[in-house]
């Protein structure tokens, strides 16, 4: 089972990683789109990767499945030099089926609404959509400019698909993904030097961090107010002591909210998690009246939800770190009883089912960065506290749900890694 879940693991890195193409050196001159054979057809119509075709080929429905294959879910992979290779996600994954060239580096992909959107690095928004026939046309795109080209789009994030916060400089634009309008905009820090670094949405907030900035910023989704300010440094320091040179300087580099949780990335390659809590946990009188925000430019209504404050002194900090930073997050739901360690026999069936949502008991919280250190090392006497292991790493969490609105947590959850 190790092996199935690595793989798995690997694919789903790999895309991510290939989205965030500057900060991972991804060069795309060295990538060839490999036009693989075309899928068998099996007799019940089932679509699989074969080694060798039928003796009858279907050539119309062969031909029906080449022009209908971006209408199915598909895979896109932006580059350090502006390509963008979109595969299909269902089979032949080899098989590039659009591609395009934009005019600097892509930092961020995401959908929204029917829509593809792409931040790059000349400080604009690329938007591709698709045609008639409903496959993406990557041939006609609509571009959003929100300053010179001097400072980079750097990353973007889908506010319940009517929304989409793109960080621009030390500021958040806020545009409609169907007028492509800017209708607010927001500054994340009073430095005009800064640049936003990544953005997580989940209820009624936007948490927002800043390049080498130790503090992440809650907003409003809606009404766009500030909200609250936390800063990781203090935690950390209290952790793992106050007499490391590298926890000196410590920066924000990844987040991602999964299971109720806030999971912050840092510079250092601390992974910290961090339960988003009721406003009345935290000690604000908690309102039980039903709000709704509209937006004036456009007169949508949008109900409210939660407000997802965080508290570090309910936080939690993996003995388990990067040599280097946190590269990323993934988080893959599940079913509950199973956990990465566990074994499959070779005789026993592989269900390839999805669970419904309302059944999900669990959730796989996985992080990637290079190198690995033991933050216990130090004390155990085991050797330099930061000695650093020369391979990309990936860590997993199992993060076990009881109730629809609650999550759990082990403490010794967060020392589990491959």
């Amino acid at each position: 089972m190790l092996e199935f879940a690595a793989c798995c693991v690997c694919a789903i890195v790999c895309i991510l990683l290939l989205e965030d193409s500057i900060s991972n050196s991804v060069q795309a001159d060295n990538y060839s789109c490999e036009i693989s054979r075309r899928p068998s057809l099996l007799k019940e119509g089932i679509i699989k990767d074969g080694i060798s075709d039928p003796q009858n080929e279907n050539e119309i429905a062969k031909e029906d499945l080449d022009n209908m294959s971006s209408v199915l879910p598909t895979i896109w992979l932006g580059f350090e030099n502006g390509c963008i290779f979109v595969h299909s996600a269902k089979s032949q994954w080899r098989r590039c089926l659009h591609s395009v060239k934009l005019k600097d580096a892509v930092l961020s992909i995401i959908y929204v609404d029917g829509r593809v959107l792409c931040a790059l690095a000349n400080g604009t928004v690329v938007v591709f959509r698709r045609d008639d026939e409903g496959r993406w046309d990557l041939s006609k795109y609509h571009s959003v400019t929100l300053g010179p080209p001097q400072n980079a789009a750097r990353c973007l994030v889908s506010v319940n698909s009517k929304r989409v916060w793109c960080g621009y400089k030390n500021k958040v634009h806020i545009i409609h993904p169907r007028s492509l309008v800017v209708i607010h905009t927001l500054e994340a820090h009073p430095h005009k030097e800064s640049k936003v670094r990544t953005m997580v949405w989940v209820g009624d907030g936007v948490w927002v961090s800043i390049r080498l900035d130790s503090t992440i910023r809650l907003y409003h989704a809606y009404n766009y107010n500030h909200l609250q300010d936390v800063d990781v440094q203090p935690f950390i320091i209290k952790m793992l002591g106050s007499d490391k040179p590298q926890l000196s300087c410590i920066r924000i580099t990844a987040m991602l909210v999964a299971s109720n949780r806030l999971w912050i990335g840092t510079g250092i390659g601390v992974v910290i998690s961090v339960p988003l809590l009721d406003k009345g946990l935290l000690g604000f009188p908690i309102n039980k009246e039903v709000k709704v925000y509209s937006e004036p430019k456009t007169q949508e209504i949008t109900p409210s939800s939660f407000i997802p404050y965080c508290s570090m002194a309910h936080a939690q900090l993996s003995v388990h770190g990067f040599r280097d930073s946190v590269k990323f997050f993934v988080s893959v739901p599940g079913s509950g009883g199973f956990s990465a360690a566990s074994a499959i026999q070779q005789d026993e069936p592989v269900v390839e089912s999805v669970p419904d949502a309302e059944h999900l008991t669990s959730t796989l919280i996985i992080a990637g960065g290079e190198g690995y250190i033991d933050f216990r090392s130090d004390e155990q006497g085991d050797g330099d506290y930061f000695d650093r292991i020369e391979k990309n790493q990936l860590f997993l969490w199992g993060v076990h749900s009881e109730a629809k609105s609650k999550s759990r947590l082990n403490v010794d959850s967060l020392n589990n890694t491959i």
